[in-house]
């Protein structure tokens, strides 16, 4: 009986799951505000820029609310992170609404005990979205509506345009703090090994050189550069803090240990 009754539980919570997965990937996008009840003020501690991140990270076309598509309500979902009430540390839960106030999701809670605001917060949304990756969420192409009564679909190779053309894009210099270099590529140093540093759309991708690899370059990671946010996402999809300084070395900070690469240009 007992082995019945957890069969019954464990097939419940799968189906569960896979619905989950479904009704998200039904929608075309996600709208997240530019600033969270809790917090004081827009953007505070880069959390939503960390939200549209990640959310962008696990499958989804995500959008801050000002720069919101010109698209039909109801095709999208309005992501909310709430903070839970927590004696210790700090709870943090990550809400997706339909058009109609719908709740369409709840994730499990993202705990972190760090004293510091912006690690705390930072560590527990991060943790908020471990249960959102688990979905593998691959939401649509959006349908954007036009002023000609007309409608195209964007697609994320449209709206985040190939490598290919990236030429064509504005150059950024300067990135809350940044000073991001504009070479397309550069060469790094780090513990007696060499990398390379590819400039992209999305920001940057870093290589290491390796005989072991079948081009000789070994993808390590992205640095991304979105809104007010510069994060360095490894390979297993680890995400680190990422900064430039004014000689173009890169420090990538994980808690309390920093890796830095040396710019040889």
């Amino acid at each position: 009986m007992t082995r019945f009754l957890l069969l019954s539980i464990a097939l419940l919570l799968t189906t569960s799951v896979i619905s989950q997965n479904t009704n998200l990937s039904e929608y075309s996008y996600v709208i997240v505000p530019e600033q969270f009840d809790f917090l004081r003020e827009r953007d505070q501690f880069q959390i939503n820029s960390m939200a549209k991140f990640y959310f962008e990270k696990n499958g989804f076309n995500s959008y801050l609310a000002d720069s919101a598509p010109n698209a039909n309500r109801c095709d999208g979902l309005y992501a909310n992170v709430e903070e839970l009430k927590s004696i210790l540390g700090t709870k943090l839960q990550v809400v997706l609404k339909d058009c109609n106030n719908k709740e369409i999701y709840r994730s499990q809670e993202g705990k972190s005990k760090y004293k510091e605001y912006d690690k705390t917060y930072q560590d527990a949304l991060r943790k908020a979205f471990s249960s959102i990756e688990a979905l593998g969420v691959n939401q649509k192409n959006v349908v954007v509506l036009t002023d000609s009564d007309y409608t195209k679909t964007v697609s994320k190779e449209t709206r985040l345009p190939s490598e290919n053309a990236e030429q064509s894009q504005p150059k950024v210099s300067k990135v809350f703090g940044n000073l991001l270099p504009d070479a397309k590529f550069s060469n790094y140093s780090n513990s007696g090994k060499t990398f390379l540093l590819r400039k992209t759309t999305e920001g940057y991708s870093l290589y290491e050189e390796s005989a072991g690899a079948e081009d000789g370059l070994l993808l390590k990671g992205k640095i991304i550069v979105m809104d007010k946010v510069v994060k360095y996402m490894d390979t297993s999809g680890k995400v680190s803090d990422a900064t430039f300084d004014a000689s173009g070395n890169l420090t990538v900070k994980d808690n309390s240990a920093s890796t830095i690469y040396k710019s040889e240009n």
